[in-house]
């Protein structure tokens, strides 16, 4: 190792650099097109909404309790 190389600062096999400096994180090769499963998003969405049914009414019943904590007068 060159300590006269400054742009050179840390090698695979420098571990003192690593251990003063961290090693330096190399980039993940990004992924060109996203595979995205449209079935099990669609099945998502159908649940979340499926659980919103279910809670509107509880959350209409507490919208006039927040909505006082809220207000402030």
């Amino acid at each position: 190792m060159d300590i006269f190389n400054r742009n050179n600062r840390s090698t695979k096999g420098d571990h003192f650099s690593d251990l003063m400096f961290g090693r330096k994180e190399e980039p993940e090769p990004q992924k060109e097109e996203s595979e995205v499963d449209y079935l099990q998003l669609m099945v998502n969405v159908e649940t979340l909404m499926g659980l919103y049914d279910q809670y509107k009414p509880t959350i209409q019943k507490m919208n006039p309790l927040i909505t006082k904590f809220l207000k402030k007068d």
